[in-house]
């Protein structure tokens, strides 16, 4: 099985790991492993529960010298330690093994000169 980079991160034993399915293909995969329904027009209909999204408060960032100046620290922006990172990373991680793993690799900015390529990894279709 391709793991297409994944235990370089820590996750090792993914039962599956799919990477940048289409639209589509991520329809099925949620509607096999019940994550919604479709609607009567065809759209995916999933429930979020309680949680809809980030917490404005939770967003922490290791305070580094080669950072510190260059942040807007603030109620938004707080700092913490690489020790606390590390602590949280190692439970993401643990977590992680032995599950189904979606990956979707990304691109933000319109100008290439300051865009950025990411990667979600997630345990969930959407």
């Amino acid at each position: 099985m391709e793991t297409y980079g994944i235990e370089k991160l820590g996750i090792i034993n993914p039962t599956a790991v799919w990477r940048n399915l289409a639209p589509a293909k991520l329809i099925e995969r949620a509607l096999a492993r019940g994550e919604g329904s479709l609607s009567a027009t065809g759209g995916l209909v999933v429930n979020t529960g309680k949680y809809t999204g980030r917490s404005p408060n939770d967003k922490f960032i290791v305070d580094t010298k080669g950072v510190h100046d260059k942040i807007s620290w603030s109620k938004v922006n707080v700092p913490t330690t690489q020790e606390n990172f590390d602590n949280i990373y190692g439970k993401l991680v643990a977590y992680l093994q032995n599950r189904e793993i979606f990956i979707f690799d990304g691109y933000a900015g319109a100008d290439v000169k300051y865009g950025q390529k990411f990667r979600v990894i997630n345990e969930l279709v959407f």
